[in-house]
């Protein structure tokens, strides 16, 4: 006998579509004069919303069908629909800048990015990646122009942005923070490290282990973070000449056979350098798998820390000393100073510095007479 009431049937979570989640964020985008005239190629698109092509292709051919966009064999969408006027400050996008692919960025890097995204989120910001190795030439001015015709953007962040970068945009007034640190003379807003502090630190921290002749192993580069880098532990090399101590900038090409020769060149000096600060997790390891292979004892002979954190440095044996920012509060840095920009109007024009926390490690030793 069937009962009375019968049971309901469970209910089952739902499966969004990414399809139809990817045709609403480019339907938003659409509406809101992101791009005009022509879509970014699908490249970009699925490195900006972080997708596959096929995911993509199938948005792009719903989007069609209902003559939002149009397209052909081999070129670009052409833009069907009318956006409804948007001033730069009515737009909900962000858009993060950078020379290079969101695919080879660091993991600690993407730790802020996805944090940034988030807290863009619940205000009711969309952040999205623009990868434009244009806009780091030494003459950005077209590339620029190119990318403020295809986005509008309520407000950018610039991401290993160039000084002719930041002067360009500095320039146009437009509402920009830089990720990093503002050359001389801009006024940008920005947070950074505070790496002219950190090696200043880094170089007494040194000194204080017994070593006397220190060099900051560099890649050539004209990034603002880079060159206050070298002015801090030229810093703390003037006062430590008192002590006997002996510091030098060591510059390379960032390869690894490049940085491997200047590696050779330092610990074969007269007197050969006893203490390391490396710049970029990735040159760590070089620099730390060569002075191995050079049957260099650490830290014995050489005293090594790395200016960077990356949380692969985690499973390097010896254990590597190194300073480390606390991604989340960067990104919240960031977003507080996007968030004047794009909701009150304001132009802030602070430049944030962020001391990051030292990691102890083997690489660096005990301190001297231990």
């Amino acid at each position: 006998m069937a009962p009375d009431h019968p049971t309901p049937e469970p209910l089952l979570p739902q499966r969004h579509s990414l399809v139809a989640q990817t045709v609403a964020i480019l339907r938003a985008n659409l509406r809101e004069g992101v791009w005009k005239d022509f879509l970014p190629g699908e490249l970009e698109l699925c490195e900006r919303l972080q997708i596959s092509r096929v995911t993509l292709r199938a948005a792009l051919d719903q989007l069609q069908r209902e003559k939002w966009i149009q397209g052909g064999q081999g070129r670009r969408r052409r833009i069907l629909v009318r956006s409804r006027a948007v001033r730069g400050t009515d737009s909900k996008v962000v858009v993060l800048l950078s020379p290079v692919s969101i695919l080879t960025l660091s993991t600690s890097a993407l730790f802020w990015v996805d944090a940034l995204r988030e807290h863009l989120a619940a205000a009711g910001y969309r952040l999205e990646f623009h990868t434009s190795p244009g806009c780091y030439a030494p003459h950005p001015e077209r590339a620029i122009e190119a990318a403020l015709q295809q986005m509008r953007a309520a407000a950018w962040v610039l991401y290993l942005s160039t000084e002719p970068l930041q002067r360009a945009l500095a320039q146009r007034n437009l509402p920009c923070v830089i990720a990093g640190s503002a050359h001389a003379g801009i006024e940008l807003p920005s947070v950074d490290i505070d790496y002219a502090a950190t090696c200043r630190h880094a170089a007494g921290l040194l000194a204080a282990r017994g070593r006397r002749r220190l060099a900051l192993l560099m890649p050539r580069g004209g990034q603002a973070g880079n060159l206050q880098s070298e002015r801090g532990f030229l810093e703390a090399g003037e006062k430590l000449k008192a002590d006997g101590v002996e510091t030098l900038v060591a510059h390379h090409d960032g390869t690894p056979d490049g940085l491997c020769r200047r590696l050779d060149e330092l610990i074969a000096g007269a007197p050969p350098v006893d203490g390391l600060l490396v710049a970029k997790p990735v040159h760590v390891v070089t620099a730390l798998s060569h002075l191995l292979r050079r049957g260099v004892m650490l830290p014995r002979q050489v005293a090594l820390v790395s200016r960077d954190h990356d949380p692969f440095l985690d499973h390097l044996v010896p254990t590597v000393a190194r300073y480390q920012r606390n991604p989340t509060q960067f990104a919240r840095k960031i977003f507080r100073l996007v968030l004047e920009l794009v909701q009150e109007g304001l132009r802030p024009r602070q430049h944030i510095l962020l001391m990051p926390e030292l990691v102890s490690g083997e690489t660096l030793g005990a301190k001297a007479g231990r």
